[in-house]
């Protein structure tokens, strides 16, 4: 070690770690550092300038050895020689490597990576019936590519899968099914390989924008005419005082308030509308929909019509849920009114109430259930009564203006016998029979 490098060797002088000393090319250096790491590596990295000086070379402050600097210099030739690469450094190709380059570590099948997606999904406190139909899309997928890792999944093998045509490889291929259940097959799963891609077990989501999505099948929004009304509630009013205590209130609120299924008796377990959410007066009566019922995106507050009071009411009480049954159940309950409506039904879900018109409730010849239906036709109804006034109503029933106007509107036709606003005031006069 020469004198000059052994001036610039740290040294602990008064509790810190200090470089001093008269060296060439720098010249006095005075210097102090927090730690003993910190100043040998200053100390390095100027004997490494002062050696460059000295031998005639520019100033560096690399500390590369001899061998690390010839492999840089191996892999800067190679980089420089390779056309596609041009105007790339080493540290932008270093990092393009680091964010594409999977080892076998990485390597997953569907099942191992759908245990690892759903423990996260439980973690994030997603609700069970979410995880679960995550859960059956995914093993159907593994069950039909037993084995195969995600990274092998290709665009064509998903555009495959949720493909109706006949002769294609999926689980829907030549069936008729809607595009809004393949719709939704395709989101799940491009949630899920997304969730792979970004764990690096694959290079790129097979569900990219060449998988276009099929789409969503809008059903054609129609209202129930006052007969149709009345049925529905005598047949929810008919039931055993079990079944009628949660179905009596459901469908009321439903056709005369407009509220939503997901508001009344969620899918997924979440928050619907509970006895302590309404408030009873003798001039008007209503009901709050907060921000925690069926994941509504706006608060709002719904002045409940007269008839809608005289069906509630008597149900009323001091809390708990609207409909508390667990959603199997309920479902049964409300399949069953609908069978019982004339609609078609599939009746696995309600055989125990009504074995005989479980049989018979999915034939062809009964006209199928329009979704929403019982909340369109409130919706219908309120507008028309309102002189079509749509902001009032869009607020009423948690929509926007141009909703209202583009699916609600002249709704309401009235037939040869009975003019529309006729029919409207039949409808708000609807009211039971019986008190409870």
């Amino acid at each position: 070690m020469t004198t000059w490098q052994a001036k610039l060797q740290p040294r602990l002088i008064g509790n810190y770690w200090s470089i001093q000393g008269s060296v060439p090319v720098l010249g006095r250096v005075r210097k102090q550092y927090p730690d003993q790491e910190t100043a040998r590596l200053e100390s390095e990295k100027m004997i490494v300038q002062v050696s460059n000086k000295i031998a005639g070379a520019e100033i560096r402050e690399t500390l590369l050895t001899k061998s690390e600097e010839a492999d840089a210099h191996t892999a800067l030739k190679i980089l420089q020689s390779n056309p596609d690469m041009q105007g790339l450094n080493l540290t932008g190709l270093l990092n393009w490597a680091v964010s594409n380059y999977r080892n076998e570590a990485s390597e997953r099948t569907i099942e191992d990576a759908q245990k690892e997606y759903t423990d996260e999904l439980v973690s994030l406190k997603r609700s069970k019936t979410h995880i679960d139909g995550v859960n059956n899309k995914l093993t159907r997928l593994a069950n039909w590519f037993p084995g195969k890792k995600v990274s092998e999944f290709t665009p064509e093998n998903i555009r495959q899968w949720i493909s109706e045509t006949k002769g294609d490889y999926g689980p829907f291929a030549g069936r008729d099914v809607s595009r809004t259940t393949r719709t939704n097959e395709r989101t799940k799963l491009k949630a899920f390989f997304n969730w792979c891609e970004a764990r690096k077990y694959l290079k790129q989501t097979p569900v990219d924008d060449s998988v276009k999505s099929p789409g969503v099948q809008r059903a054609e929004i129609i209202a129930l005419d006052v007969d149709q009304v009345k049925n529905f509630m005598a047949i929810a009013d008919s039931l055993p005082k079990h079944l009628r205590d949660e179905a009596v209130p459901y469908f009321a609120l439903s056709l005369f308030a407009g509220l939503r299924p997901q508001e009344l008796r969620p899918v997924d377990g979440s928050n619907g509308v509970d006895w302590s959410d309404f408030t009873w007066r003798k001039k008007e009566s209503t009901l709050v929909i907060s921000y925690e019922v069926g994941k509504v995106t706006s608060r709002r507050v719904i002045k409940l019509p007269e008839n809608c009071v005289a069906w509630v009411k008597p149900f009323a009480k001091e809390s708990g849920p609207v409909v508390a049954s667990s959603y199997a159940s309920w479902r049964g309950i409300k399949d069953y009114v609908r069978a019982r409506a004339g609609y078609k039904v599939y009746g696995k879900h309600f055989t125990h109430i009504d074995y005989d018109l479980s049989k018979v409730s999915n034939d062809e010849s009964r006209p199928k259930y329009v979704a929403d239906v019982l909340r369109h036709t409130a919706i219908s109804y309120y507008l028309e009564s309102n002189d079509n006034n749509k902001d009032l109503v869009a607020n009423w029933a948690g929509n926007s203006s141009k909703v209202i106007d583009e699916h609600y509107r002249s709704l309401i036709k009235g037939t040869k016998e009975i003019s529309p606003s006729k029919m409207v005031e039949i409808f708000w006069s609807i009211k039971p029979m019986r008190t409870k």
